[in-house]
């Protein structure tokens, strides 16, 4: 369809392209194990599919990609009515049966209530959260999700978090006007020591890179998890945007992880790229 019958549908550069296909082949790794009724939460969904900059094609995104996979119910969050309406559309031509759309602020307390009434305080679940930029990811909406409930095996919420790093949270870190926003993120003012090393010149970039992840990190094994681990996806033209960080109390995350954020691979505009057939193989 031609993106001028499309309005607002978002365009993005290969770099995101390069992160849905890595997530497709996750997703498929990862609910191999699931239970019977798990449930599937993304809490910044978009609209379905996305317009990509470096080919003349439309792309679906991460919520598309997931109702291909065995989680018994979905819930997508997403920002605006006209967001919920097409996404709605996209998924009804998939698998858009056993889902649920909430619009709206994820990180505000009615949201969240929302989402929490949806999901059994004993089912398995897991929540995928890809935040557009820092800002808009809070420590308080991740405390809340983990804090919701075990299941019958004592599990909590799985957690894979897509961590805004080069263009975001580092750029702004030593901005005063960015303060507030950063203590949003982390539930504290301990990150501030990071920063003074920075403004000092006593750290090295690569090292200011690792503390604020690690940081963020720990704060998830503060809040019980058995493991909470962080892994830098391999570059795919430069320096990675993001970093992926991990929150379970099942210990096959970080294994899934390497295997499918781990490894270099084509595009789906590229000669060379092999698309995936099922969800049996990654």
């Amino acid at each position: 369809m031609d993106e001028q019958s499309r309005p607002g549908i978002r365009h993005i550069r290969r770099w995101t392209c390069h992160k849905l296909e890595c997530f497709t082949d996750y997703v498929a790794a990862y609910s191999k194990s699931l239970a019977d009724d798990s449930y599937y939460l993304e809490l910044y969904a978009g609209c379905g599919q996305y317009s990509c900059n470096a080919a003349d094609c439309t792309i679906d995104d991460s919520a598309i990609r997931a109702l291909k996979e065995r989680f018994a119910r979905y819930l997508f969050v997403v920002e605006t009515d006209q967001d919920a309406k097409r996404l709605r559309e996209t998924a009804a031509t998939r698998n858009g049966k056993n889902l649920e759309i909430i619009t709206g602020n994820c990180n505000s307390a009615a949201i969240i209530r929302r989402i929490l009434d949806h999901i059994p305080r004993s089912a398995s679940s897991f929540a995928f959260i890809d935040p557009p930029g820092y800002r808009r990811l809070r420590w308080k909406t991740i405390e809340r999700l983990a804090r919701h409930g075990t299941d019958w095996k004592g599990k909590k919420m799985d957690l894979l978090i897509v961590f805004p790093m080069e263009m975001a949270l580092l750029r702004n870190l030593t901005r005063p006007e960015c303060e507030a926003s950063i203590n949003r993120l982390y539930g504290s003012r301990r990150w501030q020591d990071i920063r003074q090393e920075k403004l000092t010149g006593t750290i090295a970039p690569d090292k200011v890179r690792q503390r604020l992840v690690v940081l963020f990190r720990d704060g998830l094994r503060g809040l019980g998890y058995r493991y909470a681990t962080d892994f830098k996806p391999v570059s795919f033209s430069r320096t990675p945007f993001y970093h992926l960080i991990w929150a379970s109390d099942r210990d096959s995350g970080t294994g899934i992880l390497e295997e499918t954020w781990g490894k270099p691979r084509y595009l789906p505009c590229e000669l060379l790229y092999q698309p995936r057939t099922d969800s049996k193989n990654v």
